[in-house]
């Protein structure tokens, strides 16, 4: 109680000091006897305001290093490398001379296989006397299809060019018995013309010309397809009065009759089309052919049947879209594709849109054909009309498919139909559209109609009107390996290292982004209460007062006195929680007190006493407390002398004379010789 007195009066109205801002403990010089002290400067390792200034700019870099590279990742990965990729692909997408698109397209190393199964005729007599038509199939008869695009002249956004075609035959990947020598019956298409005009008012007279042919023929499958035959009656039915004229002015038959004659080693018609400059959309649009916009007028019925859409099947516009009546997404060696297939509705001409795509025509074949006027049920397409010569040819998928069942039955000897097998299907990479896999099938018919009240001098009136199947074509196209290693290498794998690396340093940034808020809470004492800390005051001091210690043991000395050097133990751990501790004794470096616990316990008693008068000295000085007792050198040195700080610094003392207390009681309940 006597030494309350001045501690009263310090803390009354004492000013306090304005102190330097170097808030580092200086260190005890060795030579403790002569009172001298070194001057270098340490940096303190407990001072709490420099300590939480360094953990948040730690942290305030890690937060910011993370969120730079989480979001600047982010950010490239969903929007600078899709926009860098479609750029790209924009601009290899335009049909420019010299350009890759450019010599992938006009010589394309594709490859086409025409594969074709060719049907003949097994009951031709009994057809005509009013049998089923029976056929049988044979095949394939494989060809490989090689393609030229012949550019004519490349100005104005618009490319025109001639396509063409060449066939060679592959008999090695045709069947055993497949030679192109092969005789087949088929029917007679110019027997079929006279048919027609003998039904026409004022051309009766054709009639007479039937007498003097067949309704079926005995052709090569060469002759049939590329290399044409000519008819064995033709010459003798035109040289026939009045027949001659009918011949060369309405039936423009030709001189050699085939499915594809002329159509091998020969050019197609001129194509103009837009190559992609102004719009890539537009790419491979065809514009006009035949240098018409519009189609022969004789071909279909509307004006708008006569629109040329679309392009020719080797270009399509990049980045397709899943609305442009997608089929499926598949995978086509390692590329993911839209496959896209011709509906049914393509070959039905009463859908909505497609009434133009139907000729009329009296011709009777089936029963169905009374749901549309002079029209052919769906599923068939009737394409005499733009065809040189005008055969009588209906086309459909083959074996009738998306045909009414009337249809399917009419002609036996067909295989069962099969969707995926009997369709039309293309594969297109979606973004650079370049076609993968496509696949074009279709079967060839022949009219055989029994024309209207035919009875002399020929009587056809038993035989039933019938589409009698030629040919069944199956044609696909695949990509070449150089082409799909482009596409694979310059688009997937560039475009997969770009994502993976956004990946990583999202990854990266992420971790990093959780270091900060972690190391962050860390430095706020968030985790104390889960690591079992006891957690800090505003002021850096417990808030629990330090409790008094109760011995355990037998007291046998102040040489061994474990219970003093716990509370020696406990003061030095309480005192550098307050700011900074440094030595223990003048000769000493900086030690944690349990280091030198044997050190501890060789002092004298009467060095404790000092030690007390320095503590109490400690109380009264509120600049610095400083004392040379048994430890060391005990420095503070206030940071600030605001009311803040001064409130902050009365409850430091507070602590100081609570410690002293303790240390104190404990001292003399644990040592005797004391007492």
């Amino acid at each position: 109680q006597k030494h309350q007195g001045p501690e009263q009066q310090s803390e009354k109205r004492r000013p306090l000091p304005r102190l330097r801002q170097n808030y580092s403990c200086l260190p005890v010089s060795s030579n403790a006897s002569n009172g001298t002290s070194s001057s270098a400067p340490i940096a303190s390792k407990f001072s709490s305001k420099r300590m939480t200034c360094c953990q948040l700019a730690i942290s305030a870099i890690l937060i910011g290093l993370g969120s730079f590279l989480l979001f600047g990742s982010l950010i490239t990965h969903t929007v600078v490398v899709p926009n860098v990729v479609k750029s790209s692909i924009e601009d290899n997408s335009r049909l420019i001379n010299g350009s890759i698109l450019w010599k992938k397209w006009t010589v394309p190393d594709y490859r086409i296989r025409f594969n074709l199964f060719v049907y003949s005729m097994k009951n031709p007599d009994e057809f005509m006397n009013g049998a089923i038509p029976e056929v049988s199939g044979s095949g394939p008869y494989v060809f490989d299809k090689k393609l030229e695009n012949r550019v004519v002249s490349a100005e104005n956004g618009t490319v025109k060019y001639q396509r063409f075609l060449s066939y060679f035959f592959n008999e090695q990947e045709s069947c055993q018995t497949c030679i192109l020598g092969n005789r087949i019956w088929v029917p007679n298409m110019i027997y079929q013309k006279f048919v027609e005009a003998a039904s026409t008012e004022g051309m009766k007279a054709a009639a007479t010309t039937l007498l003097s042919q067949t309704a079926f023929l005995e052709v090569e499958v060469e002759e049939l397809l590329f290399e044409g035959y000519k008819d064995p009656f033709l010459d003798k039915v035109c040289e026939i009065p009045f027949m001659n004229f009918v011949c060369e002015a309405i039936l423009d038959v030709p001189e050699r009759i085939g499915l594809f004659f002329e159509a091998n080693n020969t050019a197609s018609k001129m194509y103009e089309i837009d190559d992609g400059t102004r719009d890539p959309a537009n790419l491979g649009k065809i514009l006009k052919y035949d240098e018409e916009p519009l189609l022969d007028e004789t071909w279909w019925s509307t004006e708008e049947s006569l629109k040329i859409r679309g392009t020719d099947g080797s270009l399509f516009h990049p980045f397709l879209s899943k609305n442009e009546k997608l089929y499926e997404e598949v995978e086509y060696r390692g590329l993911k594709a839209y496959r896209y297939v011709v509906p049914p509705e393509v070959f039905d001409v009463t859908y909505p849109g497609n009434e133009g795509y139907c000729n009329p025509s009296d011709k009777q074949f089936f029963s169905s054909q009374n749901d549309s006027v002079g029209c052919l049920p769906k599923g068939l397409l009737e394409i005499s009309k733009c065809q040189k010569s005008q055969p009588p040819i209906t086309i459909s998928l083959p074996n009738f498919l998306y045909a009414p069942s009337e249809v399917r039955e009419s002609v036996k000897g067909l295989n069962g139909t099969d969707d995926i097998r009997d369709s039309i299907v293309v594969d297109i990479e979606p973004r650079v559209g370049a076609v993968l896999y496509a696949r074009r099938v279709s079967q060839v018919n022949i009219e055989m109609w029994k024309g209207k009240n035919l009875t002399f001098p020929v009587n056809l009136k038993k035989m039933k009107s019938a589409l009698i199947p030629v040919i069944i074509l199956h044609e696909t196209s695949e990509i070449d390996d150089d082409s799909l290693e482009t596409i694979r290498s310059q688009l997937y794998e560039t475009e997969s290292i770009a994502y993976t690396s956004c990946n990583i340093m999202m990854i990266i940034g992420a971790i990093v982004l959780l270091l900060g808020f972690l190391f962050l809470a860390f430095s706020l004492g968030l985790f104390d209460s889960l690591l079992g800390r006891r957690p800090k005051r505003s002021d850096g001091l417990s808030p629990e007062p330090l409790p008094p210690y109760i011995p355990k043991g037998e007291p046998n000395g102040f040489h061994h006195n474990h219970a003093y050097i716990k509370c020696l133990r406990r003061y030095y751990f309480y005192v550098s929680r307050c700011k900074s501790l440094k030595g223990f004794r003048p000769d000493l470096t900086w030690r944690h007190p349990h280091e030198v616990e044997d050190e501890l316990e060789t002092y004298h008693l009467d060095e404790f006493d000092g030690f007390m008068k320095r503590l109490r000295k400690a109380e009264r000085s509120i600049s610095s407390l400083e004392e040379q007792y048994f430890p060391g050198v005990i420095t503070f040195y206030p940071e600030d002398i605001s009311e803040f700080f001064e409130k902050r610094w009365k409850r430091i003392k507070k602590s100081l004379v609570s410690a002293k207390n303790n240390i104190c009681n404990c001292f003399k309940r644990s040592t005797p010789v004391y007492q």
